[in-house]
């Protein structure tokens, strides 16, 4: 990051910390004086938008406004960011986040649209997204270690799918497969449902996922887990290793969801924000809609979000760059 942007950084954890100070209780006078928007990057019906709509039922008792959901997918979140930027401070425009769009697009994205440090402000994070590596049956390997092996004897011969360049299975596996020493061939689809469907006919060797997207699949057969990250309860991958004990940590926490506003938004909004948030995620049938969907609920405050996006960005910036992942 160049020296401004660090500059800007800690300028932005600096303010994100003072947030901490203020009673979550405490609203801005007045707000919300109108129906509230929650810009989602992605389809209806997609994962992101899963998420957000109990999110903004819930939201809608606690503050007495609607809360409209707007879909907006595309360029790696590019469209949402963008649209959250260039609204009014005033808490009244939220946006369903990811560790994509506050962390990595920075260094994914030569001509990134918005800028995360000084245009977004964090508010909560939501939940933690569970990831399962995947192969078919048909290529004949049951351990993580068994498929090491086959692809250092075909190097370059297997290909792996993603969601697209620069999407959390792209950047996800590119860092992996650094680790496991392997040269792997990476394909991109359009969608999660479209590599799914490619790794499951045999088209693509293997994908790292969602355990949501790949339970149904991994259930009937037509795929197999060889490590999860981290650990979760469902049935399904109860056998499965995760990535830690077999030697490879730091993936535990690797793709979450969160919630975040426009930068200059009144501190007192944003924990009062957060402090819904908090309450939404205690309620019990949002915790089972979360877990159904193979999520894990999270929570921690303005202050501890803002800290998290700053040392994953030390962390994943400079493996992102030097593994050259680009959006095209």
């Amino acid at each position: 990051m160049h020296a401004p942007s660090r500059r800007r950084f800690v300028t932005t954890l600096a303010a994100s910390a003072a947030l901490g100070c203020a009673p979550a209780a405490r609203a801005a006078e007045g707000w919300p004086s109108r129906p509230l928007t929650l810009i989602v990057n992605g389809g209806p019906g997609s994962l992101p938008d899963i998420f957000a709509r109990p999110l903004a039922e819930r939201l809608r008792a606690a503050l007495g406004q609607s809360v409209v959901v707007e879909n907006k997918p595309g360029a790696g979140g590019m469209v949402a960011m963008t649209q959250l930027k260039q609204a009014p401070p005033d808490g009244h425009t939220l946006a369903l986040v990811t560790n994509a769009h506050l962390v990595w697009n920075p260094f994914v994205f030569p001509r990134l649209t918005y800028d995360p440090v000084t245009e977004l402000q964090p508010i909560s994070p939501l939940a933690v997204i569970p990831m399962a590596l995947v192969v078919p049956p048909r290529l004949g390997v049951s351990s993580l270690a068994e498929f090491i092996a086959l692809a250092k004897r075909r190097p370059g011969e297997l290909n792996y799918a993603s969601s697209g360049n620069g999407s959390p299975p792209h950047v996800l596996f590119e860092m992996l497969r650094e680790r496991l020493g392997v040269t792997l061939v990476h394909v991109p689809f359009k969608t999660g449902t479209e590599a799914l469907t490619a790794v499951a006919a045999g088209d693509t060797q293997v994908y790292f996922a969602g355990t949501a997207l790949v339970e149904p699949l991994v259930k009937d057969g037509r795929l197999r887990v060889l490590a999860v990250s981290p650990q979760v309860s469902a049935p399904t991958f109860a056998d499965a290793p995760t990535l830690q004990a077999l030697g490879y940590p730091g993936y535990e926490g690797a793709v979450w969801l969160g919630l975040a506003a426009r930068s200059g938004t009144p501190a007192a909004v944003i924990q009062r924000l957060n402090a819904e948030v908090a309450q939404a995620l205690s309620d019990p049938a949002l915790k089972a809609a979360l877990l159904a969907q193979g999520a894990l609920p999270d929570h921690a405050s303005p202050a501890a979000l803002a800290q998290r996006i700053a040392a994953e960005r030390r962390t994943w910036g400079p493996a992102i760059q030097r593994l050259g992942i680009q959006p095209s």
